[in-house]
């Protein structure tokens, strides 16, 4: 039965009014450049794609500037700027941006530091003004600064357990050698816990200032609007600082490097890791943008010689194999990175690498693989302004580097770029080139010490600051600031998708939503019942099967598959990426998903084109077993991280016996078994119609889209494909521990029990319930005692049954303290009840949260098949937001109280456990 209708929301939610689901973006971007009177450069950028602004400072000031005994502060600095200023406390900071349903955040990097908000459109200019709070007027208690410290010492310790940490650090020490780039952007613990309070603001004081600061907004607001809220109040502020902020070498007097030197050691690492950093040309020289072209084209998979070289034929000698242009102010660097799981192809693969690069003068490209790249990185801008905040990590360091101007020149003047030049720069700097290559393989029997990063002396330290005299100042009479009324603001947003669903003869479930504001074409499918479908012995053989699927088709091989997908800009995501930060968001034991995107010019051939990927993989041997090689290296490199072993540990102990306790991606053993019959049989039954959920968002017409459907997937016939649904897990009657002992810095926890499914009458109390413990946790775990860098709780429901976490990862010897923290705070909560504005600020972060996961077009396509998997509806957003301004206090009590038990729980941990 097929269902058409257009919604017309009208939300007025709590204390801010917010769109859920939101319109795509619309007409092209329109700039506007200049400068305050203090010298604050000023990029505005309108885009009405949804009713949120973001807003980004970005401040010159990274790790890049420090000297020997500054090494890290610019990090801890970003910590410190949260801990309160002359109007608001910490407390009031964490929670002003959270309460209004946006996100407060900052981050580092070895050039920049960003601080950014997203927030409502109409709170704004109150997010505006906590960010020039934060920048000028923070007085860093000493009561706080304690505190930090531990959290970042965390920190670091969380980064010291990556599996690859042992390499990074290597790489750079050896790589970077005498530039301001050898050391890490987090510091040295020995640093973090004895630099004084007078020397921070010293170093804030110096590099703190308007005129080293350029402001990027997006979204929402009208450009005169916004210009005079900037005056208002950024433009007010006036340095008073009479040093100088100190100046940079000229580029010509930086050293060059020279030579052509491999450096290799043994660490603790599971995989052999090899790593190159070659000269390549200033960003300020024409040839630059020929090596950005080359770079990324050794980067394409099954197209790319190197590519080719490293990780084709029946005995690849990599699993993985990365290729970025590093640009930095000063030089810019090709960078090669390689992972092997076999320590004896080491030599092999530094001499593929050279040889590769040698021959590139040679090679005749694949041109239309050229104009893909092109062509992906004109769409990879519309995807990007989708998420607005995205921007601050996708073009804040190429901004802060070469300038705005260079940011919106670069995909046209990339366009003018031929294989001629790459070919004429390949001469000059990669047949002899000059770099560092390092080695890094897992320790073996009999073998040397481990490498140990350098780790800067706490003696030294002191002895350093108590030779250094700073100027005093006084913090607590800062910039008189005026923050806007943030009284609740009625804001009506009328929805003009149209939406469509129908399920097809063949079982297929088809959802579109039409808007025609959108220049993205998104596409999701779900596979539902992931986990409970994997036979026992082929656990795993899902994402297996997922990851086959861009790796060629019966009428594409993978090479001509993986240039049709750049010829069009698409992107896809088929798994988890492991290298990309909490990646694993959309990852799950309930259904497996694929995601896919490109723009409204190319949305007819990007459909048909994953269509064929969905549904006529290849199934290619060769190509199976490289896969089978690649996820046998993340599994090994996982099998060393605290969290995620922790958090199987979890599901493997609540769900014992049940479908849900089985990992993921599989085991060792149970990859090894797959074979490629049954790759195809697994994707014949688990992907056929009955069982998979197709959800679209276009600016296109419902008939259009749907007749497409119709021809692509209307007409399969596959056998009748009963799913199985995954089983509940037994009701616990006392508590169970699951341990995995790693030799690592810190161990991770994860607490929780089972509860009911998404259909409970009481399922939107328990998301309030869990919001609020998170907060707490964060609150009294993290900026009280400074026990960790990442802790929370969460509530996941399923069709039928659902579970409830709470997690911290600490260091080893904070475990028993940590642990004691996450069962009082559940306590407290169960039998105290929350605050009412407690409650209040539950729901607005809620809906906050929805709505930014909702803001691109694919990610829209996504949740609505979710919603269909859940058996939410189309209408479920409404429902959800009704339900939610009903809650109160005493009602997310009571949930507490009988679902987050202390009495019987699951606890499961991995690290070193005193």
């Amino acid at each position: 039965m097929a269902t058409c209708q257009k919604r017309k929301i009208h939300f007025r939610a709590l204390l801010l009014t917010i769109l859920v689901v939101v319109p795509a973006v619309g007409a092209a971007a329109k700039d506007t450049v200049y400068s305050l009177d203090n010298g604050m450069e000023v990029i505005l950028r309108e885009n009405h794609s949804s009713p949120m602004i973001a807003s980004m400072i970005f401040v010159k000031s990274g790790s890049k500037y420090e000297s020997k005994y500054e090494n890290g502060i610019t990090h801890f600095l970003e910590h410190l700027l949260f801990d309160g200023t002359t109007h608001l406390t910490r407390e009031e900071l964490d929670a002003s941006i959270r309460d209004l349903g946006g996100m407060l955040n900052a981050f580092t990097r070895e050039e920049m530091t960003c601080y950014f908000t997203l927030l409502p459109r109409q709170y704004n200019d109150y997010g505006l003004t906590v960010l020039a709070d934060m920048l000028f007027n923070s007085v860093f208690p000493e009561e706080e600064l304690s505190k930090e410290r531990k959290v970042v010492a965390e920190e670091i310790n969380r980064d010291a357990d990556a599996p690859a940490a042992p390499k990074d650090a290597f790489f750079t020490e050896k790589a970077y050698s005498g530039t301001d780039y050898d050391r890490p952007v987090l510091g040295y613990k020995g640093f973090i816990e004895n630099i004084p309070r007078a020397a921070i603001v010293d170093y804030w004081k110096r590099y703190y200032r308007p005129e080293n600061m350029v402001a990027l907004i997006i979204g929402d607001f009208d450009t005169e609007q916004m210009k005079a809220s900037m005056a208002s109040i950024f433009g007010s502020i006036v340095d008073t600082v009479t040093a100088n902020i100190p100046e940079e070498p000229p580029v010509a007097d930086r050293p060059a490097l020279t030579g052509q030197n491999v450096y290799d050691t043994v660490a603790n690492v599971k995989s052999t890791y090899i790593n190159f950093s070659i000269a390549a040309p200033h960003h300020s020289e024409p040839d630059h943008l020929a090596m950005d072209l080359l770079a990324q084209y050794l980067s394409m998979d099954e197209i790319s010689p190197l590519m080719i070289a490293l990780k084709g034929g029946e005995q690849p000698l990599a699993t993985e194999v990365y290729v970025t242009l590093a640009t930095r102010p000063e030089f810019s660097r090709m960078e090669v990175s390689v992972i092997t799981d076999n320590a004896d192809n080491a030599d092999g693969i530094v001499t593929t690498v050279l040889e590769q690069l040698k021959a590139v003068p040679n090679h005749i490209a694949d041109n239309e693989s050229l104009e893909g790249i092109k062509t992906s990185v004109k769409t990879s801008d519309i995807y990007n302004s989708e998420k607005l905040y995205f921007v601050a990590f996708m073009i804040g360091p190429r901004m802060m580097i070469s300038g705005w101007e260079s940011v919106l020149a670069y995909p046209d003047e990339l366009a003018e770029v031929q294989w001629t030049n790459c070919q004429q720069i390949a001469e000059k700097w990669l047949v002899s080139p000059n770099y560092v290559a390092t080695v890094v393989k897992p320790v073996g029997d009999g073998a040397a010490e481990p490498y140990q990063p350098y780790e800067l002396p706490s003696e030294e330290v002191v002895a350093h600051f108590d030779s250094v005299q700073f100027a005093a100042f006084d913090l607590q009479n800062g910039y008189p600031l005026t923050f806007p009324s943030t009284d609740s603001v009625s804001l009506e947003y009328s929805d003009p998708a149209e939406y469509h669903r129908e399920v097809l003869a063949n079982g297929l479930t088809v959802i579109i939503r039409s808007n025609p504001d959108t220049r993205v074409f998104g596409m999701n499918i779900i596979g539902k019942n992931r986990t409970a479908n994997e036979p026992t012995d082929k656990i795993g053989i899902t994402d297996f099967v997922n990851r086959c699927l861009d790796k060629g088709t019966v009428t594409r091989d993978a090479s001509e598959l993986s240039r049709d997908l750049a010829k069009i800009g698409a992107n896809v995501t088929l798994c988890d990426n492991p290298w990309i930060p909490y990646d694993d968001r959309y990852t799950t034991r309930q259904y497996s998903f694929m995601k896919f995107e490109t723009i409204d010019e190319f949305a007819e051939r990007g459909f048909h084109l994953f269509s064929d990927m969905i549904l006529y993989p290849s199934f290619d041997p060769i190509e199976v077993e490289n896969v089978r090689r690649s996820m046998m290296g993340v599994l090994g490199r996982s099998s060393g991280s605290p969290s995620k072993v922790a958090r199987d540990g979890f599901f493997a102990t609540l769900f014992e016996g049940k479908e849900y306790a089985h990992p993921i991606m599989g085991s060792p053993r149970t990859l090894g078994g797959i074979t490629v019959d049954d790759l195809k049989a697994h994707h014949a039954s688990f992907y056929s119609p009955g069982n998979m959920i197709l959800s679209i968002t276009t600016n296109l017409p419902v008939a259009t889209v749907k007749d497409w459907v119709d021809i692509r997937f209307g007409r399969l016939s596959y056998p009748p494909f009963e799913s199985n649904e995954a089983q509940s897990p037994e009701r616990l009657i006392e508590t169970r521990v699951a341990h995995t002992e790693l030799d690592k810095e810190q161990i991770s926890i994860y607490l929780g029990c089972d509860l009911p499914g998404v259909a409970s009458k009481d399922a939107v109390l328990i998301r309030v319930a869990a919001t609020i413990l998170s907060n707490r946790l964060y609150l009294n775990l993290r900026e009280k005692q400074g026990l960790a860098y990442s802790v929370g709780a969460g509530a996941n429901l399923d069709k039928n049954f659902g579970w409830f976490y709470s997690s911290i990862t600490t260091a080893s010897q904070n475990y028993q303290t940590a642990f004691d923290g996450l069962l009082l705070q559940t306590d407290k909560l169960r039998f105290d009840g929350p605050t009412a504005e407690e409650v209040s600020s539950a729901k607005n972060q809620i809906l906050g949260s929805r709505m930014r996961a909702r803001l691109s077009s694919v990610n829209q396509a996504y949740y609505l098949g979710v919603n269909e998997y859940l058996g939410r509806g189309l209408n479920y957003d409404s429902a959800f937001l009704a339900a939610l301004q009903a809650t109160d206090r005493e009602a997310v009590r009571r949930a507490a109280e009988k679902y987050f038990r202390s009495d019987a729980y699951v606890l499961s941990t991995a690290g070193k456990k005193p």
